[in-house]
């Protein structure tokens, strides 16, 4: 039995040029004590081994602390660590890849086509087979054959790779393509907010996900893979270790009715107290439902009581409700909104049931259009 800790996608000194630059600093160190953190868990663990599937750092341009606190880890954690450049951070000439002294136990695969290194976990043979990113795409599928898996190791793949999309820039590789690789685990990364593992052929194929989100589009507590290899014939058990301080969230509201700031903020502190989000949060709240026509939240001052009251991380408001607009208010209204309704008005003072329910359908519709918002959401579109 080995146990391996698969980790991907840190993206180490992110710009996070989004945030003020105090802010940025800090979650640039957040990442690297996730990275710190992600080591201390393997060595303490006594895993066998670090599988590293890509972009460990988010471009080639990093700063020397940066590098040497991932080399000097590596080497302390003393057992092999396997790295599978991705998009990225791309093996080439002049690469940190390419001119870090790095230690001994850390094996970097160096060629887009898939090759291996053949080691001792914990006293088991192994063979473990990857790729590397040569430039920031990879267009070309790695695993087009079946590889050459001897059957006294067990067999493993690390790698960056998309499974999402056949036409991928990012090596396209179908989940098809893992059951003829003869491979008991696919350590996969790549995909931030990862599926569930799945099962192709003989292989388990796993992406780990993000260790800590960087956005609103990689939400929650990120993490890493704890997997045991079983034997070559068994499917490994995974389990999942978060490892992130900082979290995204998204908290959607209902503020119908509400026709003013300090109604709104009333429902706002109800619902953020009830999520328990606090300072390892950045929060953004979307307001939703139907308001006044004449009251528009102040999206800045709701932000800025919310993110003191609960010590947020950061927090921000956006308003996407929809004015409630009266019939005499819409007759009377000399924009297109008005004319579109006066169009509609006939059918929907029908004495058919179904002409007046469908006419009121296409005025909600429409009012959503003009409003540049979505029919099935009510959100922004």
């Amino acid at each position: 039995m080995i146990k391996i800790l698969h980790t991907a996608d840190l993206h180490l000194d992110s710009p996070f040029s989004g945030v003020p630059l105090a802010t940025s600093e800090e979650l640039r160190r957040g990442l690297r004590r996730v990275f710190s953190r992600i080591v201390e868990i393997a060595r303490d663990g006594d895993y066998d081994a670090i599988f590293a599937a890509g972009d460990v750092f988010d471009c080639g341009f990093v700063s020397p602390d940066t590098v040497a606190l991932v080399r000097d880890a590596f080497a302390e954690f003393g057992k092999p660590v396997v790295i599978a450049p991705g998009n990225h951070d791309p093996y080439l000439p002049g690469s940190i890849w390419a001119v870090t002294a790095w230690s001994e136990n850390v094996h970097i695969f160096k060629s887009d086509s898939p090759s291996f290194f053949d080691l001792d976990l914990g006293g088991t043979p192994v063979r473990v087979w990857g790729w590397a990113f040569m430039s920031d795409r990879l267009d070309a599928a790695p695993l087009s054959a079946a590889l050459e898996c001897p059957s006294d190791r067990i067999n493993l793949i690390c790698a960056h790779a998309d499974t999402t999309s056949p036409i991928s820039k990012y090596a396209p590789s179908p989940l098809s393509t893992f059951a003829a690789s003869g491979c008991v685990y696919a350590a996969l990364g790549h995909v931030h907010n990862p599926p569930e593992p799945a099962v192709s052929g003989l292989t388990l194929v796993a992406y780990c996900g993000c260790p800590e989100g960087r956005s609103f589009d990689e939400p929650h507590f990120g993490g890493v893979l704890s997997v045991t290899v079983h034997d070559g014939n068994a499917l490994p058990t995974l389990e999942r270790i978060t490892v992130a301080t900082h979290r995204y969230e998204i908290l959607h509201v209902d503020v119908t009715g509400e026709d003013s700031d300090g109604a709104v903020l009333d429902r706002l502190r109800a619902a953020v107290a009830d999520s328990g989000f606090g300072a390892e949060t950045s929060l953004r709240i979307v307001l939703e439902g139907a308001v006044p026509t004449d009251f528009a939240p102040d999206t800045a001052s709701l932000a800025a009581a919310l993110g003191e009251e609960f010590s947020l991380c950061s927090a921000s408001v956006k308003d996407s409700t929809l004015p409630v607009y009266s019939a005499d208010e819409l007759k009377n209204d000399l924009s297109i909104r008005g004319a579109f309704y006066r169009a509609l008005l006939p059918r929907l003072e029908s004495a058919d049931a179904d002409e007046r329910a469908t006419a009121a359908d296409a005025l909600r519709i429409g009012l959503l259009a003009l409003e540049g918002k979505s029919f099935l959401t009510g959100g922004s579109k």
